[in-house]
């Protein structure tokens, strides 16, 4: 007898861990937050180098103190090969398109970011559903979506995005994700 659909899932080690806490009533709703928003930076850490990141901001950080506007849209282009793929390439997507609005060059980075991170985490929780669905019943599967868009859309998008550019020094006192003792088990 398996332990669960989310032990066959061929997705992350994270992203299994989210599935496997959306699955089982006993996690809180904040838990299955903490475990998105762990598995959305170990994503961007893993697919994003920071010599992309760093580049994305100074190109738009340049056009917004520039006094001659140049096409954002040509110069952000120029990325691509430093944007490799994954989040990375999804990150620049989502700048070019930002780059033909009314959001400032500044802004641009931060907003790309947390698009591409609520993108990524609508993704996978399409992607677990679709194996809920083969592997377990439909009824399952959607409450394991459910629980996932629920933790997702509380998540604190923005302020990961902020820490992925470095905008804020990064969260030093993350609480661990696994539970290591008696005291750290279902709440009473």
């Amino acid at each position: 007898m398996s332990d669960g659909p989310h032990r066959s899932l061929q997705m992350r080690r994270a992203w299994k861990r989210v599935a496997e806490w959306a699955d089982n009533p006993a996690f809180e709703g904040e838990e299955v937050h903490k475990a998105i928003i762990s598995a959305l930076e170990r994503d961007c850490r893993g697919e994003m180098s920071t010599e992309f990141l760093t580049r994305l901001s100074d190109v738009c950080n340049g056009q917004a103190i520039s006094l001659f506007k140049n096409a954002l849209g040509l110069e952000l282009e120029a990325l691509r090969g430093a944007a490799e793929c994954g989040i990375g390439r999804v990150v620049l997507e989502f700048a070019i398109q930002i780059s033909d609005g009314e959001v400032s060059g500044a802004d641009i980075p931060l907003r790309a970011v947390m698009d591409a991170l609520t993108d990524r985490a609508a993704r996978n929780a399409r992607q677990v559903e679709e194996h809920y669905c083969r592997e377990s019943t439909v009824r399952r599967a959607g409450r394991v979506r459910e629980r996932i868009e629920r933790g997702a859309d509380r998540a604190s998008v923005e302020g990961l995005a902020r820490e992925i550019l470095k905008r804020e020094p990064g969260r030093q006192d993350r609480p661990p994700i696994k539970h290591e003792g008696l005291d750290d088990g279902v709440r009473l």
